[in-house]
């Protein structure tokens, strides 16, 4: 049940992480901009479910929150040490559009989605190994 639970947040996470490559144009306008923040968004959420389900899957259930998950993540090597602070930039930048808006912050955060989706892919092809 817990592996069917895990291979379903897989697929999710796939096609989010598709849409959101989709959205990272090299000049977008400000709708396009936001657009691919949005999907941003999504799909670092997504990730961090997935990741905790799979977690889960192994029997590492102290993972209820964003910042527990990526720590289990690295632990288990999902996530590797060079790419921890990828991480957790994503989830401090993931707050900031969350809560408020700021043009410069939104320009700021567009300039690190294509490394933001390429760690995302990284850790859903682990976490898909995991599971085969």
């Amino acid at each position: 049940m817990l592996r069917e639970k895990a291979k379903s947040k897989i697929n999710q996470l796939e096609r989010a992480l598709t849409s959101f490559q989709r959205g990272i144009l090299v000049h977008p306008t400000d709708i396009e901009r936001d657009g691919a923040i949005q999907r941003f968004e999504y799909s670092f959420e997504l990730s961090w479910k997935t990741l905790k389900s799979v977690l889960e899957y192994l029997g590492i259930e102290d993972c209820k929150s964003p910042r527990k998950a990526l720590q289990a993540g690295l632990i288990q090597g999902f996530i590797s040490e060079s790419e921890q602070e990828i991480w957790l930039s994503m989830l401090e930048e993931r707050n900031q559009t969350a809560h408020i808006y700021h043009e410069e912050v939104a320009a700021s955060i567009f300039n690190h989605l294509p490394e933001y989706v390429a760690a995302m892919i990284r850790l859903k092809n682990k976490l898909l190994k995991e599971l085969e």
